[in-house]
């Protein structure tokens, strides 16, 4: 309730208005990421260009480095890591089209209109000017899973993408580069593991939170870890401030802000059994937002 009252109390409201609709027409849409995701994610905000992403959690660690723009006159530009709510709707759109029809090429095509409306956002200048540029960076960074401890553990280095194509240049309005990619194919080792790992989700439930991408972290997190459960389990606010909260400076403020977009992702997976305590969550099992 408390949540309901806040900021994003009618974001919440609506979203769990749409998953109960969802819920008695049947309306579901199955998507699909892999399972690292859920455990380590992309920063929410923007970080300054060519800046590398570190973020260490209780079961994994994730390392990406950002890419470059190659220009006509061969000069690099550096491009930031990929952030925010586009680069995370992006890589669940990709992942689902790779997992369903088993085939590493993806079609974006050269009019971004479609993308948008299959992404569920609204169409306009600026929004395709972001998309471009969070696909380019998708394109052209490189990951690092490392999943373990210092002692023993297993590293999976990868790019997302073997290869991309795109048309673009210089925008004679604005004078800034700019490039739409029109089709990518997905790096072999990543599509593999996306295969061996897959973590079903609800891709309509994804367009209902798609406003808050600690929302969606905490989403695909919670449909990774409840359905796998066999009692309850007791996750600690410090291993949730080093999950979702790095980019708060203390444990304090992650706490005090970090309801509301939990909020935001129960409203959007009605059967998560979930309890905030004053210790941390309190994770009970529970069925998959949609069934296998």
């Amino acid at each position: 309730m408390d949540a309901v009252a806040g900021r994003s109390g009618r974001r919440i409201v609506d979203a769990a208005s749409a998953a109960i609709t969802r819920e008695i027409e049947g309306d579901a849409q199955p998507g699909y990421t892999y399972s690292a995701w859920c455990l380590a994610g992309l920063p929410h905000r923007e970080r300054p260009a060519g800046q590398d992403w570190l973020i260490k959690t209780d079961f994994a660690q994730l390392l990406v480095r950002p890419g470059v723009r190659m220009m006509d006159d061969d000069t690099r530009e550096a491009l930031p890591v990929p952030s925010g709510t586009l680069a995370r709707l992006l890589l669940i759109d990709w992942q689902t089209q790779a997992y369903t029809s088993d085939c590493r090429e993806i079609i974006l095509g050269r009019n971004p209109n479609a993308l948008l409306s299959r992404l569920g956002l609204s169409r306009g200048g600026p929004v395709t000017r972001k998309l471009a540029d969070q696909l380019e960076r998708l394109a052209t960074c490189t990951l690092d899973f490392r999943f373990g401890t210092d002692r023993a553990a297993v590293v999976v280095n990868e790019r997302l993408i073997d290869a991309y194509f795109y048309v673009g240049g210089e925008d004679p309005r604005t004078k800034r580069h700019a490039r739409w990619i029109e089709r990518i194919v997905l790096s072999e080792p990543f599509f593999n593991e996306l295969r061996r790992h897959p973590v079903l989700i609800d891709r309509a439930a994804i367009k209902d939170i798609q406003s808050s991408p600690r929302a969606l972290d905490a989403y695909l997190w919670l449909a990774f870890r409840l359905h796998a459960l066999d009692s309850e389990i007791l996750v600690p606010w410090p291993s949730l401030w080093r999950q979702f909260g790095t980019e708060f400076g203390t444990l304090k403020h992650f706490k005090s802000e970090f309801p509301e977009p939990l909020a935001l992702a129960l409203a959007a997976y009605r059967s998560a059994r979930v309890e905030v305590t004053d210790r941390g969550l309190i994770l009970a099992p529970s069925p998959p937002p949609i069934g296998w």
